[in-house]
């Protein structure tokens, strides 16, 4: 079967080749990534016993980092090793991981490629955060008796159903991975359902809910302050939005002002290299745009908008309302416990199919609102800005929910432990 995937993933690269050149030379983000996408470059590492850790993008990175510092303090003579897909979970983790060895991009996914980089990394042990199921990877790692684990996996209802059509061909690599752990008792149902023994799963929890309840430190926060000045006014903050939804949230937040004129809004993209179409349109509109990457102590405009990562989880601790998105767009929505921890109410639209289990936590609380539209999106805010009572009912039930349900990551420090007492060091 994987000769089969093999063949398959070079014609489609051959195929779109000339796009992918295109895409190199019109998009940022693909420069300067193309030689670790090929295995060259990385630098080969010892025979010391090492872990490698995948995650695919911000989101599952940023999740990691618990994780990461868990496995640092029970494994300190574990050298960690880190890969991503995209070029903002790289920068992500360069950031804010500290003690990795390596951190590098996933290379393209064909088996010649994928045992380069084994050769060089020599992992003990594979994580993938969620579920990033690489075929090429699976059978190298199988190939080189190296396990690999899923943790705080899931399937949202598209993949389950793309997975269930390619179930046979799907079958021999999921047989590759030595456990899931999954994050809810469905996404493990779904996994059982793909043809995965019961008693290679594992049920979690949610890992993300203990990340939520870390806050950034003192001085992350004082950097946020000299990048933007102390928050002297209430903050409308529009987190991870996507095309279609920026239009919506400008129109909301000028009807706003009309009561609440020291209201500021804070936009940040999903993804940040959208920052130049979401300016454009804002001054389209009339809107006087700042960019938090030429912010230098003092946000002297009404709207901000944030053009460089690692800023949003500072932002939700300044902001009084906050719509996370993804979620008036049929994307199916992006992550609201960050918000939620900070026992900020969290306000969505109904396509949030990716957090089904964080949502109805949440408005089963009454720390969340979820919306239909636009015109409800500014009922719900306007509310929580006319009614402290509320925002503060709402905003200490949102973080009850973070704290009720954290305990994710010492389950599966649990499962990992078992692991790491039955391998040894992968060989040359």
């Amino acid at each position: 079967m994987i000769h089969l995937y093999t063949l398959s993933l070079f014609l489609v690269i051959l195929v779109t080749l000339p796009y992918w050149i295109w895409r190199y030379w019109t998009t940022p983000k693909y420069r300067g990534t193309v030689l670790e996408r090929l295995g060259i470059g990385i630098q080969q590492r010892d025979a010391a016993p090492r872990i490698w850790i995948h995650a695919v993008s911000v989101g599952e990175t940023l999740a990691a980092q618990g994780l990461i510092q868990a496995l640092q303090r029970d494994y300190p003579h574990y050298e960690l090793v880190l890969s991503t897909v995209t070029k903002t979970g790289r920068q992500i983790a360069q950031d804010k991981l500290t003690g990795i060895g390596v951190i590098f991009h996933l290379p393209v996914d064909l088996p010649m490629i994928i045992r380069r980089v084994m050769k060089r990394i020599r992992p003990t042990l594979i994580i993938i955060m969620e579920t990033e199921l690489w075929p090429g990877l699976l059978a190298t790692a199988k190939a080189s008796h190296v396990p690999v684990v899923i943790v705080n996996g899931r399937i949202s209802p598209r993949s389950f159903q793309n997975y269930h059509r390619a179930k046979m061909f799907m079958a021999p690599f999921l047989a590759m991975v030595r456990l899931f752990i999954m994050q809810s008792p469905m996404d493990a149902e779904r996994m059982a359902t793909m043809g995965t023994p019961k008693q290679r799963i594992r049920v979690s929890g949610n890992i993300k809910y203990d990340q939520a309840l870390v806050r950034p430190t003192a001085t992350a926060m004082d950097a946020l302050e000299q990048k933007i000045g102390r928050a002297d006014s209430p903050i409308f903050l529009a987190a991870s939005t996507h095309p279609g939804e920026e239009e919506m949230i400008l129109a909301v937040y000028k009807k706003l002002l009309q009561n609440q004129p020291m209201l500021r809004l804070i936009m940040v993209p999903r993804h940040p290299e959208r920052a130049g179409p979401v300016a454009a349109l804002m001054e389209r509109q009339g809107w006087a745009v700042q960019a938090i990457s030429q912010s230098h102590g003092h946000w002297k405009n009404k709207v901000l908008l944030v053009d460089q990562v690692g800023w949003l989880t500072r932002i939700y601790g300044v902001a009084r309302l906050v719509y996370v998105g993804g979620s008036l767009i049929p994307h199916g929505g992006q992550n609201m416990l960050e918000p939620a921890a900070w026992g900020v109410p969290t306000v969505f639209g109904p396509h949030t199919f990716n957090f089904k289990d964080v949502v109805r936590l949440l408005l089963e609380a009454g720390g969340a609102v979820e919306v239909q539209d636009a015109e409800g999106l500014f009922n719900a805010l306007n509310r929580l800005l006319n009614e402290p009572d509320t925002w503060e009912r709402m905003g200490k039930a949102a973080r009850q929910v973070v704290q009720t349900n954290a305990g994710a990551l010492p389950r599966t420090m649990t499962e990992i432990a078992a692991i790491l007492a039955e391998v040894r060091p992968c060989s040359d």
